[in-house]
């Protein structure tokens, strides 16, 4: 299967010859240009990385980069020279290449050529009766396979599952599950959904929706019980 590589820019000109590199390497390019495209696309279980253009991305992008890197993905990121505040702050979001300006497409394809392909991930039987979600105090275990979750993304799970199909706003996860609701910015829930989401993934019978301008809605047909 080609790689394919998650381009976060808003730059035609350099999307183009990025994507042109790469498909002479046996990549293949997708371009993300606003947040939403990224929060999505960071759940696609084909893409193998992500490069992150900073120059001129309209929000934060150390927020972003956790976002990417709690779904599992390597995150490389092109930094001009006056960005060492913002290259910084990109390191403690777990950024795995700072690649300077101007780019150099050898050092970009090195760090492309040496990431490890990301984990398959079994699937569960597409049957509601095969299958069961059920809560302990610190793990959650889905048809007999423990998965380990932080106490704020059980919650999250928790919330989703009693509105399964309904849409969930950012507004309302945050004040339903944060202990502090007026400390905690949206971007913070999209980090944890995607943490979710990746705990989660490849499940064909448990997914969590993104609805662009709404928010999130989680849709099941696994059988839930407490524990």
């Amino acid at each position: 299967m080609t790689p394919v590589i998650l381009v976060c820019s808003q730059d035609a000109e350099l999307y183009l010859l990025l994507a042109h590199i790469l498909r002479s390497e046996g990549f293949e390019a997708r371009l993300a240009a606003s947040d939403d495209d990224v929060v999505d696309a960071c759940t696609s279980v084909e893409l193998s990385a992500v490069v992150l253009d900073c120059a001129g991305w309209p929000s934060d992008v150390a927020p972003l980069c956790a976002l990417l890197k709690g779904s599992g993905l390597s995150v490389g990121a092109l930094i001009g020279e006056d960005m060492r505040t913002q290259h910084l702050q990109l390191i403690k979001a777990g950024l795995d290449e700072g690649i300077t300006r101007p780019l150099s497409p050898a050092k970009l394809l090195a760090f492309l050529h040496d990431i490890s392909p990301r984990p398959a991930v079994s699937t569960l039987p597409n049957c509601a009766s095969a299958a069961e979600i059920v809560f302990g105090p610190h793990a959650v275990e889905v048809s007999g396979k423990i998965v380990a979750l932080a106490p704020i993304e059980m919650r999250i799970l928790k919330f989703l599952i009693e509105r399964q199909g309904q849409i969930s706003t950012r507004k309302q996860l945050i004040e339903a599950v944060w202990p502090v609701p007026h400390a905690v910015e949206s971007r913070t829930v999209d980090v944890h959904i995607g943490r979710l989401r990746k705990a989660f993934a490849g499940l064909r019978n448990l997914r969590i929706r993104t609805v662009y301008g709404a928010g999130y809605a989680l849709d099941t047909t696994i059988n839930l019980r407490m524990f």
